[in-house]
This record gives C-alpha cells, sequence and structure tokens, in this order.
C-alpha cells in the first residue's frame, strides 16, 4: 500500500522554529563570549600555555543562557 505523506503540523513546525531560533542564539552567544574572553586573555597578559583553559571558560555563558531561555521562555510555547 501507498503511504500518504502527511503534511507537516503547525505545531512541529512551530518547534522546528523554536528549536532553530535556541540554536541561532547558542552560536551568537558563544561569538560573543569568546570575543570576550579572547580580549579578557589579552588585557590580563595571560600566558599561552594557560589561554587555552581559560579560553574553555567561554563555553559556560551560552551554555547556560541558552538553557534558561529553552526552558523559561521556550518552555511557555511548546
Amino acid at each position: 500500500m501507498a503511504e500518504v505523506a502527511k503534511e507537516p503540523s503547525r505545531t512541529t513546525v512551530r518547534t522546528v522554529g523554536f528549536l532553530l531560533a535556541i540554536v541561532f542564539f547558542f552560536i551568537i552567544t558563544l561569538l560573543i563570549s569568546f570575543f570576550g574572553i579572547i580580549v579578557l586573555i589579552d588585557e590580563m597578559d595571560i600566558p599561552g600555555d594557560v589561554a587555552p583553559n581559560v579560553f574553555m571558560v567561554g563555553l559556560i555563558p551560552p551554555s547556560i543562557l541558552s538553557i534558561l531561555l529553552y526552558t523559561k521562555l521556550f518552555g511557555r510555547f511548546i
């Protein structure tokens, strides 16, 4: 039997839109955070062998902000 392709429901399209918004939000906050960490490393004259470890701190704010955005804001709409 041939299966009929169903048109995606409005809820599915909306959910995908929210998920894409979260991805873009994470990417933008990640870039801003990494830029801030680069400026911090440069201004504080952190040695080159320690700088990669400090650079990983830049992952923390976007992760926390994205989780908060997903749970608090988008949780109301999904």
